[in-house]
């Protein structure tokens, strides 16, 4: 185990004491303050009329605020205490980059915790500890007199405070001990005197949470495995944690993690994740977690969580507008043949905000649910959130989703567990996204299955002490109906040291699940000291069983204790009748290094013919394992493709430069996975081959991969190569102007990857091997398309290469040109500083299109500041709004000019006299803002005065008129401050979580578009309008609003049906909080705010 620090050996001890204790930093963290917590009331009762739910099914609040506010997640114990996971901290420390732009490329840069601490003081400066003000902590509930509603809460363990804390958001409590995932710790806790609160702590691990990323991408999911291990996830904040031995790091994305209970042995599981929540075994050890997306057109994954799988995400996609190549190359599709081959595919598309999960245990909601898993959708609000419900069903080594429903639905729930007495226990956040200082946990259950006799030796037995079962009797509860009840018979009979009955279980003929009980408890003896003697000779037996889920259970097992005997059998299991067995065999034969195995692994990727992506996985990690060089590289000329993308992967797991032999395969598929290899991983041993890669017919993906790697390596042989691929005529005119991009930021390259977004900095270069690559390549780009030619034109300028100027002259001069081309072409000549800017300038003054115009103002201002701003002054009511909202804008970029700032001055007296364009006003009074002219900013001053107090859209009328529309459009569809389409849909983009919005301009004015986003909460969308009301009978209902008006309200209720309700029986209404951020509008600027309002306002 992981010795603990000093300091935080001291810090645990204080916190203990209740005092405040000292950062990392030497800076003292502050005693947090008490929370605020909303005071009792009837609401969480009221509630339960609004919830959908199966018939049969009872519905009883078990607690709710005071006794506890803010549930994260929750555990419900074996004996039936309930751990909450209470967060305060949201938007209060725990942050979201989002919300902290300035600090977003250190946050891409950090590669530990301690670099994000150090950049929260940097820019937070003596603000720092503000982020100590509120605290996240486990509160415990118990049902003392086990009526099913809590009587006792205490505060289990507080003072999880430290600046650098992240949301606890997982908590399981097991045999006195109890762990908890607050980042950037996992923690373990005991109370040893019993009075409910923690006696002592400490931390396990530490250095989870490297990055801020977005808010909920903490450490969650803490379940036990039926190894006996610990298993638990964290989302795409990534981690550097130091183990015994070695160093766990990967700070692009999430993972999963497993240790043995005491904390040692921690390994990494599974990677590429973006935001894990829970995590759920199956009856037959299989585990599954659903993966959120990235709120751009993606769906969230029900995932398969494969050891040593790579889901494909990576954090610093979020950050690209078009997600990269999460959303180009379709990596969270569902498998299909053409698909990235170095990730493990999720098995389907599944909800939009999964949250808690948990799988039947098979006792309490009847036979009909076996199999089943729940989980929690959780949207922002109660009327579209809920729990859904599936199976896995098996796919040759892989899985299917079958058998969606939403059995529970209108509950904001973040979390989902059975509890012991058979109930489904379901924690509400209520509403929104912050935490209200509210919340509840409800129990669901079917009425007639908890009468039966079954419910209650469940209940009787998980209560008690399985130590002092006879073993016997252990035996037979191998084969239970409920899956806790089986994993503690199995937990108590290896702690007895009962291996001689668990081998006779593991061997008998008939039921499965005991025989899978007990080769599990094999496993977990295999792993104590000398233990894999005694559990090899049956695992050796069992590989040749008749059953083919007791020979792959049996493989899994062998390989993960590394039984050397078992390779030959392991050997001739690469081709079981059964994929899975192969799967397995494989995963072993990969953790044995059996170098003997290679050819039979290679013979099994060839029939699997990657229609299984399982078994190709298997295969990978089985030649990764095997890592012989000769054997992998003599792959690379194999006749079947199969065989050679099987050894390419392996390579590219090892990070070996010869992958670079794969760019020359026949197969493009392959061709593509070995440059995203070099790209991606990378291997920079190979990035110089990938550069120079020429193919007559590139994919994009792989032309975007070839053009990055030339602008990395960044030798004058490297533009030559870019400038040539801008030329071609067969690539697309978005290909051609990217290559152009790369030329015009030769110079100064961005630390952020262009195709990735990954932080990798560059350093400065001379735009001389620019300049001489695109002058070379000229005579081919002005044969290109218009906007191809003009970017050449505008980039060759930029390098100062004057060579261009007589074309631009002719461009500029050519009336049947663009205004947008001229425009382009005549500040392209101001950049060189053409000496026929003397003729053309006044041309451009007289000319008859707007942008030429305007261009033509913008030049004079470069060459004569002082006849510039006069003519900007006179544009201020020109007859265009281009020119009007130009020349206002360049005025106030000067704020130290007399002149600009009179005429910026006048500008506001003609705003306060309402003579300015009402598509105008708002860049009037912006510029007026940013000048220094005392006067003009008295005037604004006046100006905001009249502003009406009562009506807080008053600040933003003049945002209504005057956007851009496709600056309006980028903001919806890709600035993830606002992440509009977390929520929304146009068309096929977006999510569904609130109101579609493709024809919202049809009937909504544009008044009502800007009230939603300022001040959403004064009307919420038509179908969304969500209400709570009690009729003068006591009858509560809630529900989405579809007719309300003097005679009746007319509800839609969770279950579809519509009910009338006469609205003079109406006693109590109490209208829903919409889910829109009530922030929001802190993200816009008032130019943004006009360009969304503009955007949405023309979708008709």
């Amino acid at each position: 185990m992981k010795l603990i620090p000093t300091w935080r050996l001291l810090l645990s001890a204080l916190l203990i004491a209740g005092g405040s204790v000292l950062a990392v930093a030497g800076e003292p963290i502050p005693e947090p303050e008490a929370p605020a917590i909303a005071a009792a009331s009837d609401e969480g009762e009221q509630a339960i009329a609004g919830f959908k739910r199966p018939a049969g099914y009872g519905v009883q609040l078990f607690a709710a605020e005071p006794m506890m506010a803010n549930p994260a997640a929750f555990y419900v114990d074996l004996t039936g205490r309930v751990f909450v996971c209470e967060t305060f901290r949201q938007q209060h420390g725990v942050e979201d980059n989002r919300s902290h732009t300035p600090w977003l490329d250190d946050d891409l840069a950090a590669q530990s915790v301690d670099d994000r601490r150090a950049y929260f003081q940097k820019h937070l400066k003596d603000k720092y500890l503000d982020y100590a003000k509120q605290d996240d902590r486990i509160r415990l509930l118990i049902d003392e007199n086990q009526d099913g509603v809590a009587d006792t809460s205490t505060v289990f363990a507080d003072h999880f405070n430290d600046p650098v804390a992240g949301t606890g958001a997982s908590v399981l409590s097991y045999r006195g001990l109890t762990y908890y995932t607050c980042i950037p710790d996992l923690w373990l806790l005991q109370d040893k005197n019993g009075d409910g609160r923690a006696d002592e702590r400490r931390s396990l691990y530490t250095g989870f949470g490297v990055r801020v990323a977005f808010r909920g991408h903490d450490m969650h999911g803490l379940i036990i495995g039926p190894d006996g291990r610990l298993y638990f996830s964290i989302g795409d904040r990534g981690y550097n944690v130091q183990a015994r031995d070695k160093r766990l790091m990967n700070p692009e994305s999430g993972a999963i993690f497993r240790c043995e209970l005491d904390g040692s042995h921690l390994e990494e599981y599974a990677r590429g994740l973006r935001n894990p929540q829970e995590m759920a075994f199956d009856d037959h050890g299989n585990l599954f977690t659903c993966d959120n997306n990235s709120d751009s057109g993606d769906k969230a994954r029900w995932a398969y969580l494969v050891e040593g799988g790579d889901s494909g995400w990576r954090m610093h996609y979020q950050y690209l507008k078009d997600r990269g190549p999460f959303n180009r190359e379709q990596l969270w599709h569902p498998y299909y043949p053409e698909q990235a081959a170095y990730i493990v595919p999720p098995i389907a598309n599944v909800s939009d905000g999964p949250a808690g999960l948990a799988y039947y245990p098979g006792v309490g909601l009847g036979d009909d649910q076996k199999g089943r898993f729940f989980l929690c959708d959780f949207r922002g609000q109660a009327s579209n959130s809920g729990i859904r419900s599936f199976r896995s069903e098996p796919y040759g080594a892989f899985f299917k989703l079958v058998d969606e429903e939403q059995p529970i639905w209108s509950i904001l729930g973040t979390d989902v567990q059975f509890g012991p007495d058979g109930g489904l226990y379901i924690s509400d956040w209520v509403h929104g996204w912050n935490g209200l200082g509210k919340g509840r946990i409800y129990k669901f259950r079917d009425l007639e299955q908890a009468k039966t006799p079954l419910v209650a030796e469940v209940q009787e037995l998980l209560a008690g002490s399985f130590d002092d079962i006879e073993p016997n009797r252990l035996v037979q509860l191998l084969g239970h109906a409920d899956q806790r009840v089986r994993q503690e018979a199995q937990f108590a009979l290896v702690r007895m040291g009962q291996v001689e009955r668990l081998q006779q279980t593991a061997k008998m003929s008939g039921e499965l699940q005991p025989r899978l009980q007990a080769i599990w408890g094999l496993w977990q003896i295999g792993r104590q000291p000398d233990g894999r003697s005694q559990a090899a000779p049956v695992l050796i037996e069992l590989l040749q069983d008749s059953d083919e889920e007791v020979r792959a259970q049996a493989a899994k097992v062998a390989g993960d204790l590394r039984l050397e005997q078992a390779v030959e059998p392991l050997i001739g299991a690469l081709a079981d009748e059964s994929l899975r067995v192969r799967y397995f065999a494989a995963q072993a034969i990969g953790k044995l290094s059996a170098k003997k195995a290679a050819p039979a692994v290679l013979a099994m990727l060839v029939e699997n013919a990657d229609v299984d992506p399982i078994v190709r996985h298997g295969g990978v990690m089985a030649l990764t394992g095997i890592a012989d060089q000769e054997k992998l590289l003599a792959a690379a000329s194999h006749p079947h493709r199969s065989a050679r993308l099987g050894a390419l992967l392996a390579l590219r797991r090892l990070g070996s430069p010869d992958i670079a032999r794969f760019l020359q395969d026949p197969d493009p598929l392959l061709v593509l996975e070995a440059a995203r290899a070099i790209h991606d991983a990378p291997i920079p041993g190979a990035l110089a081959a990938l550069a120079a890669l020429r193919r007559a017919d590139p994919s994009a993906p792989l032309l975007e991969r070839i053009l990055n790697a030339n602008y990395r390596l960044g030798q004058a042989e490297n533009a030559a190569a870019i400038a040539r691929w801008a030329g071609e005529d067969p690539l697309t005119s978005k290909q051609r102007l990217e290559a152009l991009a790369m030329l015009d930021a030769w110079e100064k390259p961005a630390s952020r990857d262009r195709v990735l977004g990954q932080w990798n900095p560059l350093e400065a270069r001379s735009p001389e091997a620019a300049a001489v690559a695109i002058r070379s390549a000229l005579p081919k780009l002005m044969n290109a398309p218009d906007d191809v030619r003009l970017s050449a034109l505008k980039t060759a300028a930029k390098l100062g290469v004057s060579d261009v100027a007589p074309m631009l002259s002719t461009l500029f001069t050519d009336a049947s040109q663009s205004g947008e081309s001229r425009r382009d072409a005549l500040l392209a000549l101001s950049a060189l500083k053409s000496p026929r800017l003397a003729e053309f300038i006044p041309q451009g003054l007289g000319d008859a299109n707007a942008l030429v115009r305007a261009a033509a103002r913008e030049a004079l201002l470069r060459q004569s500041p002082g006849e510039g701003v006069k003519e900007l002054a006179a544009a201020v009511q020109a007859d265009t709004q281009v020119e009007r909202q130009q020349a206002l804008a360049l005025l106030g970029s000067l704020p130290q000019n007399a002149q600009a700032g009179a005429a910026l001055t006048q500008a506001m007296r003609d705003l306060l006299a309402d003579q300015i364009a009402a598509d105008t006003r708002l860049d009037v009074l912006e510029a007026a803002r940013h000048s220094k002219a005392p006067a003009a900013l008295e005037l604004v001053a006046k100006y905001e005065s009249t502003f009406s107090p009562d009506n807080p859209l008053s600040p933003y009328l003049d945002a209504l008129h005057g956007g851009d529309r496709e600056l309006g459009e980028q903001i919806f569809l890709e600035r993830r401050e606002v992440s509009c389409v977390r929520c929304h849909k146009i068309g096929e983009q977006g999510s569904e979580v609130g109101p579609e919005l493709t024809k919202i301009g049809v009937d909504k004015k544009r008044e009502y578009l800007l009230e939603a986003i300022v001040a959403p909460n004064r009307s919420i969308a038509k179908d969304f309008a969500s209400v709570q009301v009690i009729t003068d009978e006591g009858k509560a209902y809630t529900g989405i609003i579809k007719v309300d008006d003097d005679k009746e309200l007319r509800l839609m209720l969770a279950d579809g049906q519509q009910v009338s309700i006469p609205q003079e029986s109406i006693e109590a209404r109490r209208a829903a909080a919409s889910a829109m951020p009530d922030d929001l509008i802190k993200q816009l600027s008032p130019h943004d705010l006009r360009n969304l309002v503009e955007f949405l306002s023309s979708l008709k």
